[in-house]
C-alpha cells in the first residue's frame, strides 16, 4: 500500500536588498601604481581546476538513499543490486526481481530528520514496470522572525517529496537498461518548487566470471530559479563493478566485492566500496566504506530472507557513522517477493 506523505514547512529567510551608496571615485593619482605585491596569488592551480566544476545545488535529499542493503555494502550498489533496492541507483538491476516485488525503506538521519522510501513492481513479458516514492522531512522546530527571533511559538518542519515511474527491460542475456522519471518537490515555509528529474542506468555482465559493470546517471533535470538563485538538480554519474570473489550467488556460501566512483557535480569524487557474504542464500553479512565525503565512512549491515511458499520476505538493517555529528544513522528495509 503506497502512503503519500508530504512533509511541509521549512523557514525561508527574507532577504532584504541592500542599500548600494554612491561614492566618488578616486583618481589615477590618488590611487597611485598599481600594488603587484598584493595580488592574489594561486598556490595551488591543482585545486583551482578541481574546484572550477562544482556548482551549487537543492534537492540535496536526492542524494541519500534510506535502502539498507546498498547503506550497508557503503552504496558501492550499482554493479550489485538485483532486485527493487537497485532502483533508486540503478533501475537496471530490477529487471532481475521475480514477478511481482514490494519494498519500503526507513532512515533515521542526522539531527532529528527522517527518510522513507517505497517502491512496487511487476515484471511482464515486455519490461518490468515499477512506480516509487520517497519523502524526506527534517524534526519539528519553532519559526523564528526578524520581528520575533527567540521564535513565535509555531512549530514546523521542512520536507521534500518525490514520485516516479521506472521502466527496465533485460536486452540480451549479459545487458539491461533501465530508466526512471520523478516529480520531485521541495517545500519552503514560504515558497514551494518543483521539478521533473531523470534516471538511466545500464547493467552488464562481461562473461568473465560473475564479474559485472554497473552504469548510471540520476538527477537529470531542469534548474528553477527560487528567490533569486537557481535550485539545480544534484546530478551523479555512478561507474561501479562487482564480481563474487568466493563462490556464486545461490552456493551454500558466497562473498561479492564491489567498488564504484561517484562524480557529483557539487562536489569532488566519491569513491564507494562494499562486500557481502551470503550463507546458504538465507542471510547476509555487509560490509562498506566511503572516501571524499565529510560526514561518511564505514557501515555494516545484515540481511534475512525467509520464503513462505511462492513469496519470499526479505528483511535488512544497516548502521552507520555520521562522523562530524559522532551519530550513528539506522536504515531498516522490509521487501516482500510473490
Amino acid at each position: 500500500m503506497l502512503k503519500q506523505i508530504m512533509a511541509i514547512g521549512v523557514l525561508a529567510a527574507l532577504m532584504l536588498p541592500a542599500r548600494i551608496h554612491a561614492q566618488e571615485r578616486p583618481t589615477a593619482q590618488e590611487l597611485g601604481a598599481f600594488p603587484v605585491q598584493k595580488a592574489r596569488i594561486v598556490e595551488d592551480h591543482q585545486d583551482l581546476r578541481k574546484y572550477a566544476r562544482i556548482t551549487t545545488t537543492s534537492y540535496s535529499f536526492l542524494k541519500i538513499k534510506a535502502n539498507a542493503r546498498s547503506a550497508g555494502m557503503g552504496d558501492a550498489y550499482a554493479s550489485v543490486g538485483d532486485d527493487l533496492s537497485a532502483l533508486f541507483l540503478n533501475p537496471a538491476g530490477i529487471t532481475q526481481i521475480g514477478r511481482y516485488e514490494v519494498m519500503a525503506s526507513y532512515l533515521n538521519w542526522i539531527v532529528g530528520s527522517q527518510m522513507g522510501e517505497f517502491a512496487l513492481a511487476a515484471k511482464t513479458n515486455l519490461a518490468v514496470f515499477a512506480i516509487n516514492f520517497a519523502y524526506f522531512a527534517t524534526e519539528e522546530y519553532e519559526l523564528t522572525t526578524s520581528a520575533q527571533p527567540n521564535g513565535t511559538g509555531q512549530m514546523i518542519r521542512g520536507g521534500n517529496m518525490a514520485v516516479g515511474l521506472t521502466v527496465a527491460k533485460q536486452m540480451t542475456d549479459k545487458l539491461s537498461v533501465g530508466g526512471n522519471m520523478r516529480w520531485v518537490q521541495e517545500d519552503l515555509f514560504l515558497v514551494s518548487y518543483s521539478s521533473f528529474d531523470f534516471d538511466f542506468g545500464t547493467l552488464f555482465y562481461t562473461g568473465y566470471r560473475s564479474s559485472r559493470l554497473g552504469v548510471s546517471m540520476r538527477n537529470l533535470g531542469s534548474e528553477k530559479t527560487v528567490i533569486g538563485q537557481k535550485a539545480r538538480l544534484p546530478v551523479a554519474f555512478n561507474l561501479s563493478g562487482a564480481a563474487e570473489v568466493y563462490g556464486y550467488l545461490g552456493d551454500p556460501v558466497s562473498v561479492t566485492l564491489s567498488v564504484e566512483q561517484v562524480y557529483f557535480t557539487d562536489s569532488e569524487n566519491k569513491y564507494h566500496f562494499g562486500s557481502e557474504a551470503w550463507i546458504h542464500n538465507r542471510v547476509a553479512l555487509r560490509a562498506g566504506y566511503k572516501l571524499g565525503y565529510d560526514n561518511e565512512s564505514w557501515s555494516l549491515g545484515f540481511g534475512l530472507r525467509h520464503p513462505f511458499g511462492n513469496e519470499r520476505v526479505k528483511l535488512d538493517v544497516a548502521f552507520s557513522r555520521a562522523e562530524a555529528l559522532q551519530h550513528y544513522p539506522m536504515r531498516l528495509t522490509l521487501g516482500l517477493g510473490f
